[in-house]
């Protein structure tokens, strides 16, 4: 049984209920296998966990250091109440990368506010051009790798936008295949074995921070490659 909150831990909880809310109507709406009350019936107990674990030294505020942790807890409900459907497993795969993305973001910020980094104009559109990077190479690794793994073919799909999408793929998993064993085993374990990054942690002997981290460093690493050598990986999705 774990240890009361105290004052200051309880005052967390309370400030932070509208954030368990917001994130279960999110993903309640983006996935859709639980209503709204049992996402935040699991946020909630998140919620209080992160209290309890959360360090007031640290430079990342409660929010960002408790949203994560809260959409993890919701994703790794709705995995265990679908542990069989592959497209669903995607989209959720998905939902939690890009959440890892954004959370991580919002700490590196946090960070630099705290050392008393000043950015300008011209550096915060680069973070955002740069956070949208990460977040097309993470999409572009979330999809089937074939249509034979779960994946369907819309009636009216496009012929050439399927090859162009199967080439953007391709080219990306060759640029996976590039990387350190140790980077490559992160990227293959999110991607492909629908490890958490709880899961991966825990394999590893480290910190699910550390695993965000490193996920965010070579998702952009990825992106820089792909601009190297001339090649925009969401271009093909474009009109």
């Amino acid at each position: 049984m774990s240890p009361p909150l105290n004052d200051e831990q309880a005052a967390r909880v309370e400030r932070h209920t509208t954030l368990v809310q917001m994130i279960a109507r999110r993903v309640a709406q983006q996935v859709g296998v639980m209503t709204v009350e049992e996402l935040e019936s699991v946020g909630n107990e998140a919620l209080v966990r992160s209290a309890m674990r959360y360090d007031p030294a640290s430079s990342a505020s409660f929010a960002t250091f408790a949203n994560y942790r809260v959409h993890g807890a919701m994703i790794d409900a709705v995995r265990k109440r679908t542990p069989a459907r592959r497209k669903q497993q995607r989209a959720i795969r998905r939902l939690a990368t890009t959440q890892a993305l954004l959370s991580q973001a919002a700490e590196d910020s946090d960070a630099k506010r705290a050392s008393g980094q000043r950015q300008s104009l011209e550096d915060r559109v680069e973070s955002a051009r740069d956070l949208v990077r990460r977040a097309v190479i993470s999409v572009r690794l979330s999809e089937p790798t074939s249509y034979g793994d779960g994946g369907a073919i819309a009636e009216d799909a496009d012929p050439e936008q399927l090859l162009l999408d199967a080439d953007a793929r391709a080219r990306m998993w060759r640029l996976v295949s590039e990387l350190e064993p140790d980077e490559r085993q992160i990227i293959e374990a999110l991607y492909t074995k629908d490890a958490t990054m709880k899961e991966l942690a825990e394999r590893l002997g480290t910190s699910i921070a550390t695993i965000s981290r490193r996920h965010a460093k070579l998702l952009a690493q990825l992106a820089e490659r792909a601009r190297a050598q001339e090649w925009d990986a969401g271009a093909e999705t474009r009109t």
